[in-house]
């Protein structure tokens, strides 16, 4: 019987560390959120170590951990060493750095093992995709190939409440900053200075089928409660100020007429923009972001354009009109909509105003 056992015991050990061996080697953990905020400031925050603890899941659960820095704050080289109590030691260096797009750190739990991690960043509907993935070699034992199995619900769940303190850290920030250009006096109306657009505005003509070229722009994010005309007109008119402030003190000259760009709408009823002047030429070497204005180009390709005529409040007419067009012939929306306001409400009756609406198609 004793024998049976034992050989039980034996056989069961043997399956157990085979089976062990036909088991991934290579572990991959990802997950991802959207961002109501532009690439940059995704960037900022996660390219920045000294910042982990504003959002980092560990560094929450944990806020007496002992941190160490060396090197550069933000960038290649930066890197940060912890001592944790529950966590274990470790540190986590930044190896590649790319603009506005990826940031690549390698980390070391204490001469345990080593595990690369990752963030890549691009623009998407509602703002910015972030995913977060974390690489690592669990080598030839069998005890970490079988705990590789859990590494997907344990580092996921972290990476998961770590994504969503970034996603309220960095709206939290943008949204901070829309408050405080909606604080400049202003009554709403656009820039009186902006010379006269080069676009063309016929309200006589129905829907048609262009197509766009990209132009330089200067823009910057916005929000405003999408049923709350006064609250539109104000953060629009903050936005555009803002975007003369930085034309001015970079040299920029303006070339057409002041453009708002859908981002989303989000559940809360807040409509995200980007707010966006043309210049006459592209910059050769783009001024640096600055109080959440940067430079960028428009969108490139064919549309559906109407020209509206009247109030802003009445605007949903004309995309009603732009969405009857496309699907009666057939063409399959992008999502990504914007106005560009031909006229000058300071200057023109309501009932006048002149509106170009553009909605981007296949």
């Amino acid at each position: 019987m004793l024998r049976n056992i034992i050989i039980g015991l034996v056989v069961l050990v043997v399956v157990v560390v085979g089976v062990a061996f036909v088991l991934p080697q290579n572990v991959h953990v990802e997950r991802s959120t959207v961002i109501g905020a532009q690439p940059a400031a995704v960037f900022e925050v996660v390219n920045d170590l000294t910042r982990a603890k504003e959002w980092g899941a560990w560094y929450k659960r944990e806020p007496n951990m002992q941190l160490t820095f060396e090197g550069p704050p933000q960038g290649k080289g930066a890197k940060i060493s912890w001592i944790s109590e529950t966590q274990g030691n470790g540190s986590q260096e930044i190896i590649e750095s790319t603009e506005f797009s990826t940031v690549k750190t390698k980390l070391d739990f204490d001469g345990q093992g080593t595990a690369f991690a990752s963030f890549n960043i691009e623009a998407a509907e509602g703002g910015t995709k972030v995913t977060w993935t974390m690489d690592t070699d669990v080598g030839m034992n069998p005890v970490m190939r079988y705990m590789g199995l859990m590494f997907d619900t344990w580092i996921g769940k972290d990476y998961e409440e770590g994504l969503a303190n970034l996603k309220k850290l960095v709206e939290d920030s943008e949204r901070s900053e829309t408050n405080a250009a909606l604080a400049t006096p202003g009554d709403g109306t656009l820039p009186p200075d902006i010379p006269p657009p080069p676009a063309a505005a016929d309200p006589t003509k129905g829907p048609e089928v262009a197509t766009v070229e990209a132009r330089p722009i200067v823009l910057t994010r916005g929000t405003a409660k999408a049923a709350d005309a006064a609250a539109i007109s104000a953060a629009l008119g903050a936005a555009y100020q803002k975007l003369l402030n930085y034309t001015q003190a970079n040299n920029l000259e303006i070339a057409g007429a002041p453009l708002a760009i859908t981002v989303s709408h989000n559940p809360t009823g807040d409509w995200v923009f980007d707010a966006a002047l043309p210049l006459a030429a592209k910059p050769a070497s783009p001024p640096a972001e600055a109080d959440g204005v940067r430079v960028g180009e428009t969108y490139a390709g064919r549309v559906v354009k109407l020209t509206h005529k009247g109030p802003y409040n009445t605007m949903a007419t004309s995309y009603n009109r732009l969405d009857a067009y496309t699907k009666e012939n057939g063409l399959k929306e992008k999502s990504l909509t914007w106005e560009e306001y031909v006229s000058d409400p300071a200057e023109t009756g309501e009932g006048d105003l002149l509106t170009n609406v553009y909605v981007a198609v296949e």
